[in-house]
């Protein structure tokens, strides 16, 4: 029986070789490393290309891998491809996993303010892996999208649960917790907030909070912490903001 995708990730979190107190996406490196050596990796190459895949001129499984994980169109193209597969190859489901270690690691980033524990790494890579189960069923162009929210939003919620129960992690930004706001969601851009700076809805102090933390993902601590002002304060003003951008647009719609 096939050991499950879950176990096979945390797998690296608990054996002899790998300690936890590795780089955090080192180790899964370092395994394909070895599976990429000698004959196993040939082995490998040979099952990517028998599934069609444009090994784009890389000499073995980690070499490709690594390639992946750029973001050229070609290269995302392929790992859209490779994903429509890793539900049947744990190999194809490493590669998979380097390839997109990157981005994994900006989300383990930015849900624990720059600073994530083994447990925040664990979580992460253990979401994506269930949802790379699933990507076979989505067309090309969103499965990348997928996995990538999945492991954040997935990760979040257990983040929650574990603070609710009082094991100790790591520590939750405020805003975790919040409630989902009511109010209608509209795409923030810097061309929507130039424009409201320029039709004077915001000021350049607000577009600036609204950018960064919409847009950039800076957290609300973070420029509390960089203007010496408090978190609740840096809130409102954020809050009252959107509120403001909101009713303008609403109005003008209402114009129309």
């Amino acid at each position: 029986m096939r050991e499950s995708l879950s176990f096979f990730v945390n797998s690296y979190w608990s054996s002899g070789d790998m300690k936890p107190t590795s780089p955090p996406m080192c180790l899964l490196i370092h395994d394909l490393e070895v599976r990429s050596s000698g004959s196993s990796g040939r082995d490998l190459l040979e099952r990517l290309d028998d599934f069609c895949l444009d090994l784009l001129e890389t000499e073995n499984p980690l070499e490709f891998a690594l390639f992946l994980q750029g973001s050229e169109p070609n290269q995302r193209r392929v790992l859209e491809e490779l994903l429509e597969w890793t539900a049947l190859d744990n190999d194809f489901l490493l590669i998979a996993l380097v390839a997109l270690a990157p981005e994994l690691e900006r989300a383990a980033n930015r849900l624990s303010w720059g600073r994530p524990s083994d447990d925040t790494v664990s979580e992460v890579l253990t979401q994506a892996t269930v949802a790379l189960q699933w990507t076979h069923e989505l067309v090309e162009g969103e499965r990348v999208d997928f996995v990538l929210s999945q492991a954040l939003s997935k990760t979040r919620s257990e983040q929650r649960r574990m603070a609710r129960h009082n094991v100790p992690t790591i520590p939750i930004p405020d805003e975790f917790d919040e409630a989902d706001s009511n109010e209608p969601f509209f795409a923030v851009s810097k061309e929507l907030l130039a424009w409201a700076v320029l039709r004077r809805v915001l000021t350049s102090d607000e577009s600036l909070i609204i950018q960064r933390t919409r847009g950039d993902e800076a957290s609300l601590q973070l420029i509390a912490e960089e203007t010496g002002e408090t978190y609740e304060a840096i809130k409102k003003r954020r809050n009252r903001a959107e509120r403001k951008l909101r009713q303008h647009l609403f109005a003008q719609d209402s114009a129309q």
